[in-house]
């Protein structure tokens, strides 16, 4: 078995495949490092360059492959899954990470103009639809699991950024959606909702924010039962549980990660 497996305590996704969206930099990174310790194989999906991660996970021992994808293109996304197809002959997983959000600056509601509002809404939302769309054909005979990465924002609604809060509720309801449509072919379609965390993603919008207040960071963590910082490794074990057979029977949800900052 391979050394980044012999690194974990159990092997939960031995011989899976999963392609993660976004997984070049952040949480979708840590996603990829995360399945490949479980044994899974991963197609790193992203428009930035993916091979850095790729490279950590070959390094330690497992097994992955870039794609660069644009998520917003559907032949893009079609193209997404016949790579990992070639690498890997199969697609368990699709987990639909990639999302606008670092580059967003904090501002009034009245200031986001259209074209701003319609590319958040783009990539966030209409890219995990065109991605499920993809995959579907890999995983019908067999079935799979698609996890969708929401926010917790959905819950909070913070001031400043109402296209990309509008983005992940949508992806909370697509997700039950899908759940409804795909459940009959076996396919569980489940969703993560993490709350404020300090990934380089994060930071950015706090230092380029055009409204005043305290930070995310204060806000949340007055909230959160939990009193320390999220960092992206903290979401990683609950993606790997919905991507298992320990979830085989879990669909249509939406899990809050958050610390305890918010009851629902």
């Amino acid at each position: 078995m391979n050394d980044i497996v012999k690194e974990g305590c159990s092997v939960l996704l031995e011989d899976k495949v999963v392609i993660i969206t976004g997984a070049a930099q952040g949480i979708g990174a840590e996603f990829a490092k995360g399945y490949a310790k479980e044994g899974a194989k991963v197609l790193v999906a992203d428009v930035l360059d993916g091979t850095p991660t790729v490279e950590a996970i070959v390094n330690a021992g497992g097994e992955a492959a870039y794609a660069a994808t644009d998520v917003t293109d559907q032949k893009a996304c079609g193209a997404m899954v016949n790579t990992a197809l070639e690498h890997f002959g199969k697609v368990d997983v699709l987990i639909n990470n990639a999302a606008m959000y670092g580059n967003i600056v904090k501002k009034p509601f009245f200031e986001v103009d259209i074209k701003e509002w319609n590319r958040v809404m783009a990539v966030n939302a209409a890219g995990p639809f065109l991605c499920t769309k993809a995959v579907f054909a890999a995983m019908q005979e067999n079935g799979g699991k698609i996890i969708n990465v929401a926010s917790s924002v959905v819950f909070e609604a913070p001031a400043g950024f109402p296209h990309y809060v509008a983005s992940k509720g949508a992806m909370m309801t697509l997700t039950r959606c899908l759940a409804r449509e795909l459940g009959g072919y076996n396919i569980n379609v489940n969703a993560l909702a993490p709350g404020y965390t300090e990934s380089q993603a994060s930071l950015s919008i706090e230092a380029n924010k055009a409204i005043a207040g305290k930070s995310s960071a204060e806000i949340v963590l007055q909230k959160r039962c939990l009193k320390r910082a999220a960092l992206p490794q903290d979401i990683v074990g609950t993606a790997v549980f919905l991507g298992s057979h320990l979830s085989d029977f879990i669909t249509g949800q939406l899990i809050l990660i958050d610390g305890g900052a918010s009851f629902h």
